[in-house]
C-alpha cells in the first residue's frame, strides 16, 4: 500500500500520519497524540487531535443554546416582575402642571391593567377590626370541643394578626374578632375565614357544601359602638343568608363616635384653633401621581378626639358661623401653601351655605389676589347646589372666573345635567358619589351610571374621579369604566404631617 492511499485512510478517520506543531498560541493548550496499530508483525503509528478538539464545534453550539435560552428566561423573567414604586406618605408635593394639561391629558389616559393598579402609590398599611358572625349548618362529634377546635383553627390561620377571639354563641353559630386587619384585605380575610370553617366542618361531616357555611362582618375602628358593631354584623349575616351565591356579607361601620359635637361647641373651638387640617391625596389611575389633596377638617373633642367633618357638618349653622368656619380653613390652607415650594394642588369643600353667602364671596378674592392662590386653590360644591337656580351663585362663580380658580363638582349621581357645563370653562372635574363607587363591582346598574357619566364628561374633556375607594375590586372596576383619578383608604389614610410642621 502507498503512502498516499494511506494517507488517504488516516485522514478519512481523523488521523495524521506524521505529528503536526500547534500554531504558537494554542501549543501549551493543545498537544497531538500518538496511537500505534500493531497487526501480526506490522506496526503503524498515527497522531491525532484530542477529542475536543475534533467535537469543538459541537460544544460551541451547545454552549450558544445555553446562553441564549438564559437570556430569553432573564428578560421575560424582568417583563413580568411587578416592581411597585414606593410613595412617600410625608409628601404633598405633585407633579408641576398646569390644570389645561391636566384636561388635556385626560383624553389620552390609558386603561390601567389589574397588574399596574397592583402597584399603584401609597398603598396603605392602615388597619379595622372585623367581627364576624358564622352560622354551619354541621353536626360535630359530641366528643369534640367545637370552641377549642375553632380556636386553634382561626390561631393557626391568622397567626399574622395582632389578635384574635373566638365565641361559641351555641352548636352551630359563631362569634369571631379578628383585629388589625389591612382595610385593603378585609373581603380576602372574610373569604379565608369562610375557606378554613368549610374545610374544619367537611372534616368532620361528608356532604357539607360551601352554601351551608354563611358569614356576616361588619370592619370598625378602635371605639366603635358594640352594640351598633353587632346589628351590622347580623344584617351581613342575613343578607348572605337570603343570598343562594353570597356566603359571605361585609358591612362598614363607619361612624364610630357615640356622640356630634354642637355647632356651637364646632365654632368655639375652631375659634380657639382647637382643630387640624388633614389632606387626602387623589391619584392619578395611570401613573400613580397625585394630582390634588382635598382638605379635611378635624376638630377636636376632648372625650372622642379629632372628629371628622360628617359628625357635625350637617347641624343647622347661621351664615356668621360658616363665615368662620370657612374662613379658619382657607387661612390654614395659605399658610401651607405660602410655605411649600412644591406646586401642590389643594381643593377646598366650603360649607353649603358659603356659595351663597354675599360676605364670604366679598372677602374672599382679597386672599386669593394677595397670595396668588388661584392656580393652587379648588373649590368643591355638591351637584345639588351647583345646579340651583342659576341666579342664587352667579355671584360666587362670576368671582371664581375672574380669579381664575375652579371648580370640582361633588356628589355627582347621573349624566343628566353634565351636558350644561359646556359654558363653564370654571369646571375642572367631576367627582363620583360615594354610594356609587361603594361595592361598584357587585352593582351592574352602578356601572351603567358611571359609564354614563364618564361618556358625558369625555365630551367636555373633563377628568371624572372616584371618592372612597376601599378595595381592588372596586378600583378595577372603575379604571375599566374610564375614572382617571380616585382616593381612598385602599390608597392612603389623609395626611396630617404638613399641618404638623406649618401650623403647631
Amino acid at each position: 500500500m502507498n503512502n498516499e492511499v494511506l494517507l488517504a485512510l488516516a485522514k478519512s478517520e481523523g488521523f495524521m500520519l506524521e505529528a503536526q506543531s500547534s500554531s504558537s498560541h494554542l501549543m501549551h493548550l493543545v498537544s497531538v497524540e500518538r496511537e500505534v496499530f500493531s497487526y501480526k508483525t506490522l506496526s503503524l503509528r498515527l497522531y491525532h487531535y484530542p477529542a475536543w478538539v475534533m467535537q469543538s464545534y459541537l460544544f460551541l453550539l451547545l454552549n450558544l443554546i445555553i446562553i441564549g435560552a438564559a437570556s430569553w428566561s432573564f428578560r421575560w423573567w424582568s417583563l413580568l416582575k411587578v416592581n411597585p414604586v414606593p410613595i412617600n406618605a410625608n409628601t404633598l408635593a405633585v407633579p408641576t402642571k398646569t390644570v389645561k394639561q391636566k384636561q388635556q391629558k385626560t383624553i389620552f389616559t390609558k386603561q390601567v391593567k389589574n397588574c399596574e393598579l397592583s402597584s399603584l402609590y401609597g398603598v396603605n398599611s392602615a388597619t379595622h377590626h372585623l367581627f364576624l358572625l358564622v352560622s354551619f349548618d354541621c353536626n360535630f362529634n359530641q366528643n369534640i370541643d367545637i370552641k377549642a377546635s375553632f380556636n386553634a383553627l382561626v390561631a393557626k390561620t391568622f397567626a399574622e394578626l395582632r389578635g384574635r377571639s373566638v365565641n361559641v354563641v351555641d352548636s352551630n353559630y359563631l362569634a369571631i374578632t379578628l383585629q388589625g386587619v389591612p382595610v385593603t384585605e378585609l373581603d380576602c380575610y372574610v373569604a379565608r375565614l369562610h375557606k378554613c370553617v368549610f374545610v374544619l366542618c367537611q372534616n368532620n361531616q361528608k356532604g357539607i357544601t360551601r352554601k351551608n357555611i354563611k358569614i356576616g362582618a361588619c370592619d370598625y375602628k378602635l371605639g366603635a359602638d358594640e352594640i351598633m358593631i353587632n346589628q351590622f354584623a347580623k344584617s351581613a349575616l342575613t343578607l348572605s343568608q337570603s343570598s343562594l351565591l353570597q356566603h359571605c356579607h361585609r358591612l362598614p361601620l363607619r361612624h364610630i363616635q357615640e356622640k356630634v359635637l354642637s355647632s356651637k361647641q364646632v365654632i368655639e373651638n375652631i375659634e380657639k384653633n382647637k382643630f387640624i387640617l388633614f389632606f387626602q391625596p387623589l391619584f392619578e389611575l395611570s401613573s400613580g401621581n397625585i394630582l390634588q389633596h382635598e382638605v379635611l377638617i378635624r376638630v377636636r373633642h376632648s372625650k372622642h378626639g379629632l372628629l371628622a367633618a360628617r359628625y357635625f357638618i350637617n347641624q343647622v349653622y347661621n351664615n356668621q358661623d360658616t363665615l368662620i368656619l370657612d374662613k379658619a380653613v382657607i387661612n390654614q390652607v395659605k399658610r401651607l401653601i405660602q410655605s411649600e415650594s412644591s406646586a401642590l394642588t389643594v381643593s377646598v369643600n366650603l360649607h353649603p351655605n358659603n356659595w351663597f353667602n354675599d360676605e364670604f364671596w366679598h372677602w374672599l378674592p382679597a386672599q386669593l389676589t394677595q397670595l396668588k392662590l388661584n392656580a393652587k386653590l379648588q373649590f368643591e360644591i355638591r351637584e345639588e347646589d351647583f345646579f340651583t337656580p342659576r341666579k342664587k351663585i352667579t355671584n360666587a362663580l362670576n368671582i371664581i372666573k375672574k380669579d381664575r380658580s375652579q371648580i370640582i363638582i361633588d356628589n355627582v349621581k347621573n349624566s343628566e345635567k353634565i351636558a350644561t357645563l359646556i359654558n363653564h370653562n370654571e369646571v375642572c372635574a367631576l367627582k363620583l358619589s360615594y354610594d356609587l363607587v361603594r361595592l361598584v363591582h357587585e352593582k351592574n346598574h352602578n356601572q351603567m351610571k358611571i359609564k354614563k357619566i364618564v361618556k358625558a364628561a369625555k365630551l367636555l374633556n373633563l377628568p371624572v374621579y372616584a371618592v372612597g375607594v376601599e378595595t381592588q375590586k372596586e378600583l378595577f372596576i372603575l379604571a375599566k369604566l374610564g375614572v382617571v383619578g380616585a382616593q381612598g383608604f385602599y390608597f392612603s389614610e389623609p395626611l396630617q404631617e404638613f399641618t404638623q410642621t406649618v401650623f403647631h
